[in-house]
């Protein structure tokens, strides 16, 4: 089940980067992240890698941040700039 949330997690920050970005869609450039996002989920399964509550947590909080602050960019960018 961490590969599904892990890849959809992948997915979030993919899609929330480009919407931020304001760009047109750069097809090399979303590979460049999936595959990257990919092999980081799948090393991190392959290798059964379990994290403590502190570990996690802190994980939880760095991924939270780029979301949010790409979230926060798009919304700034749209209605602000």
């Amino acid at each position: 089940m961490g590969l599904v949330y892990g890849l959809a997690g992948v997915a979030t920050y993919l899609l929330t980067g480009y919407l931020k970005s304001g760009e047109s869609f750069d097809p090399v450039k979303a590979l460049k992240t999936l595959a990257l996002g990919i092999m980081v989920v799948v090393l991190n399964a392959a290798v059964g890698i379990e994290f403590s509550v502190e570990e996690m947590s802190a994980l939880l909080d760095a991924g939270e941040l780029a979301l949010l602050e790409n979230v926060v960019k798009t919304v700034w960018r749209r209605f602000f700039s």
